[in-house]
């Protein structure tokens, strides 16, 4: 597998190996806190129907074009992406799910992923869809099986150009798993990530 920096295109190093971003068929993690870049990963999506995207991050800008992207590969078909919408008020959250996507613009208390603050935002694609952000329960999308051409995707932007729906943002983590996940454990998840990133929540309670 390979990670490549689309703005310097040379593929990411390091010299510990056991620091070096890794990936497996259930699990890819990856820390990254840097500014108006975007990483390109190559891996393979076809045929994983139970995804579950956990990412903490904040917008440190607002750009001119529309979307601001997050993650994914918004490419016209077969689309797996999240972004924030910033051509209207209130800004919103963008799901792309496989064929289309969900544009959500209503968000709980201290549970809104279109602040300038840190939230921590998970996304599942899976039989029930839901969507979370710092514990609360937001919405839920029209999940797709993937059984199209994804075979990479971006985290900070949702195109392996760089000059595409890539602007300022810090993303202090970010998480993808292949598998089943319960309520239960998106709830200690979050629960987790907030507390470890000081991210300002509702209070989070574990069934």
């Amino acid at each position: 597998m390979r990670y490549r920096d689309t703005h310097s295109f040379i593929h990411s190093k390091q010299s510990i190996e056991s620091r070096k971003p890794t990936a497996d068929d259930d699990y890819f993690n990856y820390l990254y806190f840097r500014e108006k870049q975007c990483l390109t990963v190559d891996y393979n999506l076809i045929g994983k129907n139970n995804l579950h995207v956990f990412i903490v991050f904040r917008i440190l800008e607002v750009p001119g074009t529309p979307l601001h992207g997050i993650f994914g590969n918004e490419n016209g078909g077969y689309d797996r992406y999240i972004a924030v919408r910033h051509d209207r008020i209130p800004s919103g959250l963008r799901i792309g799910y496989g064929s289309g996507y969900d544009d959500l613009f209503s968000f709980p208390h201290k549970a809104s992923p279109v602040t300038l603050n840190f939230s921590v935002l998970s996304v599942h694609y899976n039989s029930y869809s839901p969507v979370y952000c710092n514990g609360n329960y937001i919405a839920n999308f029209e999940g797709e099986s993937n059984t199209g051409g994804e075979n990479k995707f971006s985290i900070e932007s949702i195109s392996s150009d760089p000059s595409k729906n890539s602007y300022q943002k810090h993303i202090a983590c970010f998480s993808l798993y292949h598998g089943r996940f319960s309520s239960k454990d998106i709830l200690i998840q979050h629960k987790y990530l907030c507390e470890k990133y000081r991210v300002n929540h509702d209070p989070i309670t574990i069934p």
